[in-house]
C-alpha cells in the first residue's frame, strides 16, 4: 500500500438508534475518499449504563458493527474477556483490547506487520492504536487517533512510505440522513435477542 485511510468513530455509547444512518455515512465518506478504508471504533462502543450492553455484555452493539463492515473495535470497559473469546469465532472484526491486538486484512489485502491494538504495540510496520488519544500523532510506527465525539467520523491518511499523514479531518454526521434498512434490520434483531436474554434472567 501507497496510503492507508482510516476512518474511525468514538462514543457510540450502545446508541443503537443511531448506527443504521452512521452506516449510509461511513458509505458515503468511502466513496469520496477510499473504498478500501479501514473502519474501526476507538472505545466506548458499548455502556454498563445501556441495559442491551449490561444484558449481552456488550455483545449487542459489536454485532451490529460487524454488519455494518468495522474492520475493529475496541471493546475494553465493556465487553469481559469471557464474552470476548466466545464472540470472536461469530464475527468478522477484530476485537481490540489493551492485551488483545487484530492484524491488518481489508479485502483482498492481508498485511500481518499491521496491527490494531488497544495500547502502543510494536509493529514491523505500523501499530494503529485504537484508542483515544488528545492529537492525531504518527511516531515510531506508532499512530494515536485524536478523540472524537458521538456522531462524528475521524479520517486519517497515512503515507505508508514516508510514514506521515497526509490528511486528517473530523466529520459530523449530517442531520436527516437516510438509514440503512439492512442495518435497522440488525439492529431490531440485536434488540429482539436482549430482550428475550432479559426475560429469562
Amino acid at each position: 500500500m501507497d496510503t492507508l485511510t482510516i476512518l474511525y468513530t468514538q462514543h457510540i455509547d450502545g446508541d443503537l438508534g443511531i448506527l443504521p444512518q452512521l452506516y449510509t455515512f461511513l458509505q458515503q465518506l468511502k466513496q469520496e475518499h477510499d473504498l478500501n478504508a479501514l473502519i474501526v471504533d476507538i472505545g466506548n462502543a458499548c455502556s454498563e449504563d445501556i441495559w442491551h450492553c449490561e444484558v449481552t455484555n456488550g455483545r449487542s452493539t459489536v454485532i451490529v458493527l460487524d454488519a455494518m463492515g468495522y474492520h475493529a473495535v475496541n471493546v475494553s470497559g465493556f465487553m469481559p474477556d469471557t464474552q470476548r473469546d466466545s464472540l470472536r469465532n461469530d464475527v468478522s472484526l477484530g476485537l481490540v483490547t489493551a492485551r488483545h491486538m487484530w492484524r491488518y486484512y481489508v479485502p483482498p489485502v492481508r498485511d500481518d506487520d499491521i496491527v490494531i491494538a488497544g495500547q502502543a504495540t510494536p509493529a514491523m510496520t505500523l501499530c494503529i492504536v485504537a484508542a483515544p488519544h488528545d492529537q492525531n500523532l504518527l511516531e515510531n510506527r506508532m499512530l494515536f487517533l485524536k478523540a472524537i465525539a458521538k456522531g462524528e467520523v475521524g479520517l486519517v491518511k497515512v503515507d505508508m512510505q514516508e510514514m506521515v499523514i497526509l490528511e486528517e479531518t473530523v466529520f459530523a454526521m449530517p442531520k436527516g440522513i437516510k438509514p440503512d434498512a439492512t442495518i435497522a434490520a440488525s439492529v431490531e434483531l440485536v434488540e429482539e435477542e436482549a430482550e428475550f436474554i432479559q426475560k429469562r434472567r
